[in-house]
């Protein structure tokens, strides 16, 4: 008896049951991976929503102050940046006789604060600049790009590319437009 229970156990796992852990490891881990990635999918788009917001009630605050909103040649933060961190020499201090209406986009290494071109820019959740658009131009023209009476604010989303030429169906579609409107 002895015998036979020494060689049943120097038998060792069969292939099946090797392979039916196996698999049951792989199913697993794609399961908890799985979860891992949408989590880090919807911090992302949590951090943007929560930027876009900030990055808003600091305009009306610079508009309530000045009675006017950023102007900037294009839609990448560059203006936005500026008018709100008080920081016109781009080195990350603001100026001393100057407002600073968001003081957490001054200090160097802020995770929310890039550089386009040599110019400081702020950073959506996903690492991009989110994208700023004065209604009126530094001559006092009105843009017909703009979309909204003040500005327009938002995010280009998860994958990097603007949604397309038609901005309003990005406010009405969110599950197949991945762009984030303040």
């Amino acid at each position: 008896m002895k015998l036979s229970l020494s060689r049943r156990s120097a038998r060792g796992f069969t292939l099946v049951e090797l392979l039916a852990v196996i698999s049951i490891i792989v199913v697993l881990a794609s399961i908890v991976i799985g979860a891992l990635l949408q989590v880090k999918k919807k911090e992302a788009k949590d951090k943007t929503r929560v930027i876009l917001k900030r990055a808003s009630l600091e305009l009306e605050n610079f508009y309530n102050d000045n009675q006017y909103y950023p102007v900037g040649d294009d839609v990448f933060s560059e203006a936005l940046y500026t008018s709100l961190s008080g920081d016109f020499t781009g080195r990350g201090e603001g100026e001393p006789e100057g407002e600073i209406y968001w003081k957490e986009l001054l200090p160097k290494g802020s995770p929310d604060v890039g550089q386009r071109n040599g110019k400081r820019i702020i950073l959506d959740g996903y690492g991009q600049s989110i994208r700023y658009r004065s209604a009126v131009d530094a001559d006092g023209n009105e843009v017909t790009e703009a979309k909204n009476t003040g500005y327009d604010l938002w995010s280009i989303g998860e994958d990097g590319e603007p949604s397309g030429e038609n901005i309003d169906s990005n406010l009405e579609d969110e599950n197949t437009l991945d762009d984030i409107w303040n």
